[in-house]
């Protein structure tokens, strides 16, 4: 019940909305179509009864009409399930792309991303986002509309198949019979099939669920391991990470094994029940047959209804991969809408800073997410226009303290104000955009005025970028730590936040070049409050004062 309850609470917001009309006019549409092959089965039923009677008894006229009527019935059931599948495909891109939407702006626009890192974030939000969404919406259309067709099945052959067992009683007893009994030997058999099956493929959700984990973990380390291709050749670490990928690949063909030796057994116990039921309704309508109560194309007629009971029936039996599937797939996303709910009352109960011009702070208490105390009874006050270099041992707090007057932090006690419009530059700069202009104006759209620009790049020297503007370049890649930094800083330069916090943001730079860039970003942003972290004690004489947070910190500062 609890994966049902995930599962409405995943679905909800879509079908319960306006947006989701349309998809519910496509889904209508394909059960309709659904409904509808059932009808075309039934007479396709009816069509092997007459035909093998007519071969039986050589009728040629007989034989060529009903072969022109198999045409029309195979036409309309290739019609039927080609559109059918090309409804259900409309639905579930609809659905996706709805789902997607959401759940991709509950993880970015209220800044899941990030405070999930900060508490027990679920492995792998990307995969979840990506590929969970998509195995929920194709899996939960296939299971439903082929859930829907077996009971329209079932109702449909139950009838056929007991009006044609009604014809031909099975004696129990002397005086006892059986009515209908190819109705109730089809339901045993199918009941039976479903603990049988049950029981040699329930681990299997667990399988598929630690697959899914395995398989995205294993993705993900490899793009970490691109990303960080310098450092780790740099550190000759190759052979490490080599290590580190067999392990977890290791890991990924252990619980594959696992899941073979279970798909292996659970396949032969239903392919071993699918077979023997292809011949159960011959035996069971022989003593019918030899009696001359039904026709050999009666006897047809009854492997065709039994099968259709049968297989209506065993839904549960040849969809146990999908449901077990499903069922790990619907998990993952609820932990992961679970855990942004979680989040969000998190970030809820941080008291939000007013809009102030510079920065105050009273009886400010900054806490690790155990709820550690780091620095207790804070007092910072900077004036709009001021510079301040704060400064203390290492591991004290002092970039989570710049996360905190930063907004970003939700672990604290206190009271604090700063003004809206603050540009945090941490010492790793974050270059993922494609172009240079695009790095330069991130998170805002770029410019047309080329000039800014340009304008920054000699400021922070790098005017031999200027030609590279509009050039697609994996950044983070092609440039080194120090330009890097002097990149962010440039953006800062364009961008003119009212507060710049700099965490460590020239660390990659020698004293000259940092004392040179940090002086134009003072003259330039004259009017912007700038606080900064840096263990470049050149640095301070460049600045209004300097705070030292080994005063409020709740243990004895480590050595620096």
């Amino acid at each position: 019940m609890s994966i049902l309850k995930q599962f409405f609470t995943i679905s909800k917001p879509y079908w319960l909305s306006r947006a989701s009309a349309l998809s519910w006019l496509l889904l209508l549409a394909t059960i309709t179509l659904s409904l509808l092959l059932v009808q075309v089965m039934v007479k396709l039923n009816v069509w092997n009864k007459e035909f093998f009677d007519s071969l039986s008894a050589l009728d040629a006229p007989l034989i060529y009409d009903l072969l022109l009527q198999f045409v029309g019935l195979v036409a309309a059931i290739v019609l039927i399930k080609v559109y059918e599948k090309w409804l259900q495909q409309w639905v579930e891109i609809c659905w996706r792309s709805a789902l997607t939407e959401q759940l991709m702006t509950r993880w970015l626009s209220k800044q899941n991303f990030y405070y999930l890192t900060l508490t027990n974030e679920p492995d792998n939000p990307d995969q979840r986002i990506a590929e969970d969404i998509k195995l929920l919406t194709t899996d939960t259309l296939k299971l439903l509309i082929g859930f829907i067709q077996s009971m329209a099945t079932l109702s449909a052959f139950s009838i056929v198949l007991w009006n044609l067992s009604s014809g031909f009683l099975l004696p129990v007893f002397a005086d006892f019979s059986v009515s209908g009994y190819l109705l109730w030997l089809a339901i045993i058999y199918s009941v039976l099939g479903a603990g049988v099956t049950h029981f040699f493929g329930h681990k299997l959700h667990n399988l598929y669920y630690q697959q899914q984990k395995r398989e995205a973990n294993f993705r993900a380390r490899l793009v970490r391991n691109r990303d960080s291709s310098e450092q780790i050749v740099l550190m000759q670490g190759q052979k490490t990470e080599k290590a580190t990928l067999d392990g977890m690949f290791e890991e990924i063909s252990l619980n594959w094994k696992s899941l073979m030796r279970r798909e292996k057994n659970l396949g032969l116990v239903i392919n071993t029940y699918h077979q023997i039921a292809a011949m159960v309704p011959y035996f069971a309508a022989i003593p019918a047959l030899m009696a001359k109560v039904i026709t050999v194309g009666g006897l047809f007629q009854v492997k065709m209804a039994f099968m259709k009971v049968y297989t209506s029936l065993s839904w549960f039996i040849f969809r146990y991969d999908d449901l077990t599937r499903w069922s790990a797939t619907v998990e993952r996303l609820g932990q992961f809408i679970e855990a942004m709910d979680k989040s969000e009352q998190l970030q809820k109960e941080a008291r939000s800073s007013a809009h102030h011009q510079g920065i105050q702070s009273a009886k400010l208490n900054i806490q690790q997410p155990n709820g550690k105390s780091l620095l207790d009874n804070l007092e910072l006050n900077v004036a709009q226009g001021e510079s301040v270099m704060i400064q203390g041992a290492s591991g004290l707090g002092k970039s989570t303290l710049l996360k905190t007057l930063a907004g970003v932090w939700p672990f604290y006690q206190g009271h604090y104000q700063t003004d809206c419009d603050i540009l945090l530059l941490p010492q790793k700069p974050y270059l993922n955009q494609p172009t240079l202009r695009e790095c330069l104006s991130y998170p805002n759209q770029p410019a047309s005025d080329v000039s800014i620009y340009l304008s920054a790049l000699k400021s922070v020297g790098l005017s031999d970028l200027e030609c590279e503007l509009d050039s697609q370049v994996e950044w983070s890649l092609k440039l080194s730590g120090g330009e890097q930094q002097k990149l962010a800083l440039a953006r800062a330069l364009i961008t003119k936040p009212k507060v710049l916090i700099l965490d460590e943001a020239t660390s990659s730079l020698d004293e000259a070049t940092a004392s040179t860039l940090i002086e134009k970003v003072q003259h330039e942003l004259s009017s912007s409050t700038i606080i900064m972290v840096s263990h470049q004690s050149h640095l301070k004489k460049l600045f209004n004062r300097t705070v030292n947070l080994n005063q409020f910190a709740t243990e004895s500062p480590p050595i620096s």
